[in-house]
């Protein structure tokens, strides 16, 4: 139980001292000592132990000080104290009260006592570990749950469903403040001839570059999906119809002169999209969100009616701006 323990000592009286290390030390402990409260405080802070044995009455900082500095930081809440103190000591209660001690020595020392309460207060500290290992385990799994549920599998950028939750969310900020609310829809142009050609392996890819692409190009307050095959939607808030054509036009010009890798040594493909922008409450036809999604979606079918590789903005998005 003790080779892999770290304890901490801290006491102003050698002859305690040189006690406490040679008990400990023949349990096989790791022990550090410290002659006062400043040096206690420096050596548990560069080294964390498993247990702190702190002399109650110290000079400058004694070990009450000592206990509830460390207990205020998160790192040493779960480190268990026990401070030393005399038997005539009155005020016992008040070191657990607000002391930030979790056991108590009675002075003068017997080794028996010190054993069994530094092997209780250490398989403390093994509960203390059980229980953060698993919580820092709860945590990655909600952290992978969280991420399966809003994210998309192939391109690992935010799903239909995360996307349709923030329009609502942001949405009702626009009925709220008539704040102005973008969404530009994008739309890979013969993507069906890409999967077609070379497989569903490359199209894949190339829905990730593209994905990398509209990253790298949207703001950090912009909010970056893919809708469903291969089609993309970026929400931006605060944002007028003209803005939104701006980083569309970004998006569509930077996808035009990228080179598409596919797996298997495959010459790189050239791939463009469409875009369609629409703009609430510019737009005051669009009432609901399904409605700022339609304005958006019917541009960027204009937009490929047009030609394909180009930008259309929902008209009675532009009203007054230009």
């Amino acid at each position: 139980m003790s080779g892999h323990y770290k304890i901490l000592v801290a006491d102003d009286r050698e002859d305690n001292l040189g006690l406490l290390r040679e008990w400990l030390s023949a349990q096989d402990y790791h022990v550090r000592c410290a002659r006062d409260g400043r040096e206690a405080l420096e050596l548990a802070r560069q080294d964390p132990p498993d247990l702190i044995l702190l002399d109650k009455v110290m000079p400058e900082v004694d070990g009450l000080d000592v206990a509830r500095q460390l207990k205020q930081e998160d790192r040493f809440a779960t480190v268990p104290i026990i401070v030393l103190t005399g038997r005539d000591d009155t005020r016992r209660q008040a070191i657990f009260d607000d002391g930030g001690a979790d056991d108590l020595i009675m002075k003068p020392l017997a080794f028996e006592e010190v054993d069994t309460h530094v092997r209780t207060m250490l398989k403390k500290r093994e509960v203390f570990r059980a229980l953060e290992k698993a919580n820092a385990e709860l945590r990655l799994a909600n952290e992978r749950m969280e991420r399966l549920i809003q994210r998309d599998e192939k391109t690992e950028l935010y799903n239909y469903r995360h996307f349709m939750d923030r329009l609502l969310e942001q949405f009702k900020l626009v009925c709220r403040y008539g704040t102005n609310l973008t969404l530009v829809m994008f739309d890979l142009d013969h993507f069906k001839a890409v999967n077609d050609r070379h497989g569903h392996v490359a199209g894949d890819h190339v829905l990730r570059q593209f994905g990398q692409i509209m990253l790298r190009t949207a703001r950090e307050t912009d909010l970056v999906a893919r809708y469903g095959g291969e089609e993309f939607s970026v929400l931006l808030p605060h944002t007028s119809a003209s803005q939104g054509q701006r980083l569309a036009e970004r998006v569509r010009k930077s996808t035009e002169g990228h080179s598409f890798e596919i797996p298997n040594g495959g010459s790189p493909l050239r791939v463009t999209v469409s875009a369609g922008v629409a703009t609430v409450p510019i737009n005051d036809g669009i009432v609901e969100p399904p409605d700022l999604i339609e304005a958006a979606d019917l541009a960027m079918y204009r937009a490929k009616d047009a030609g394909r590789n180009r930008t259309h903005v929902d008209e009675r998005s532009l009203a007054g701006q230009f």
